[in-house]
């Protein structure tokens, strides 16, 4: 924005908001660029956020091959594709992020992962990837510079459908992919982890057989539909949930018209294909609120330093 719509945004009085930035400039936060000409010849400058501060990177990971997503600290794309991996991960992915990190400083980097994470961000069992070396990537990039993130990859798709669709409050993300069967929730616009951040492996759920019980995911293809329709069904009423995404599935659409007539009336719920974009996105969304979280810190951090310099 210009300095005059920032003005208008927050209430502040132009002589405010011109001191604001120009204190954001020499902390080398915001830095100003030309905007669109305006009547007279007169070009306003935009307030935007400076280079150096970095990008982020959203990143999917599934056995032999990543999706990645960066984008400036703005919530703007950069760039986005996927790649192949071969041979050692770490070592793969380590050379992913520094041509990533070509484009620019990156500040920030979010994993999703066919696995529970719990709530210190540590990856839990059962994990679809044991290959990966999170503490040796978190290491190495926090030295770096990079701030690290690993999360489950049914989390961060329910993050981006909540983004896409911010009108429900409380829906389910059910993934089916190559690692596993996995279910994103939202409550109250929140992630919900449970107690050791577990919550969402449905596919983990036993369904019983002649010989006793099988894991949901580990049924035949028709009795899995079924039995994972119930499951859905039975969190829409015990969640009171609004909505349900469908992600990733080949037998979407049959999944799709076994659980809808299971649903309570007015939750809605539609197939989305596009699963892996799904987590990408929901792991860029992440990796943008940690390298602005990162930027409030450093304001913190000079605001703590001034009220102690005044102290003194």
């Amino acid at each position: 924005m210009t300095r005059p719509q920032l003005a208008d945004r927050t209430g502040l009085s132009k002589v405010t908001v011109n001191a604001v930035v120009q204190e954001l400039q020499d902390l080398q936060l915001v830095t100003l660029t030309g905007g669109t000409p305006q009547a007279l010849g007169r070009t306003p400058q935009l307030v935007t956020l400076h280079p150096a501060l970095g990008q982020a990177a959203g990143l999917d990971l599934q056995p032999g091959r990543v999706r990645y997503h960066l984008a400036t600290l703005g919530g703007q794309t950069v760039t986005q594709g996927e790649a192949a991996v071969t041979g050692d991960l770490n070592a793969a992915l380590a050379g992913l992020l520094g041509r990533l990190s070509a484009q620019g400083p990156l500040c920030s980097a979010v994993f999703g992962v066919p696995a529970p994470v719990d709530h210190q961000g540590r990856i839990a069992e059962p994990n679809a990837l044991p290959e990966l070396h999170s503490d040796g990537l978190r290491d190495d990039l926090s030295a770096a510079g990079t701030a690290v993130l690993f999360e489950n990859d049914a989390n961060l798709a329910a993050l981006a459908v909540s983004s896409r669709c911010p009108e429900y409050r409380f829906l389910a993300v059910l993934l089916e992919r190559q690692t596993g069967t996995g279910l994103g929730l939202l409550l109250d616009g929140e992630l919900y982890r449970g107690a050791g951040g577990r919550a969402g492996e449905v596919g983990r759920s036993p369904w019983p057989v002649p010989t006793g019980h099988d894991a949901v995911e580990q049924l035949p293809a028709a009795q899995r539909s079924a039995a994972t329709a119930f499951a859905l069904a039975t969190l829409a009423y015990s969640l009171d949930l609004q909505h349900i995404v469908i992600g990733g599935a080949a037998a979407g659409p049959t999944l799709l018209h076994l659980t809808t007539p299971l649903l309570p009336a007015g939750v809605h719920a539609v197939v989305d294909p596009t699963c892996g974009d799904l987590v990408r996105d929901g792991a860029v969304i992440r990796a943008v609120e940690a390298g602005r979280a990162a930027i409030l810190a450093r304001l913190d951090a000079v605001d703590r330093r001034e009220r102690e310099s005044h102290v003194a």
